[in-house]
């Protein structure tokens, strides 16, 4: 069995920073690909959002809560979520969102850029 001063400094060369430095400059061209393709779709939808709310003359701080509404039903998609498990997603941050005082036809619509019917 190790002790904890073995463990301790297998841990601590792990974390020179010449060696991490090697790690994230293997990885950095995948991050990139991965990071662009991301972002055009988060872009996408936020397009999408901005386009109903103008829609709807939302104005000011509340135009956010639309944003981050949107953001956290796609954070799920982008992660795997999907089906009726996103939708279930979906259904309880409508509730939540409709809770903090954001219009309930607004928040259906967004939903529905997601492919996501709110009854």
């Amino acid at each position: 069995m190790r002790t904890d001063a073995d463990r301790s400094e297998k841990y601590t060369a792990k974390y020179v920073p010449t060696t991490v430095g090697l790690k994230i400059a293997s990885r950095l061209a995948g991050m990139k690909t991965e990071f662009a393709a991301a972002i055009a779709s988060f872009i996408a939808y936020e397009l999408q959002v901005q386009g109903i709310l103008n829609d709807d003359g939302v104005a000011g701080v509340s135009r956010s809560g639309y944003y981050n509404f949107a953001r956290e039903i796609a954070g799920k998609e982008f992660r795997g979520m999907a089906g009726v498990a996103l939708k279930t997603e979906a259904v309880t941050l409508h509730t939540k969102y409709k809770a903090y005082g954001f219009d309930d036809g607004i928040l259906k619509s967004v939903a529905l850029i997601f492919g996501i019917t709110i009854p």
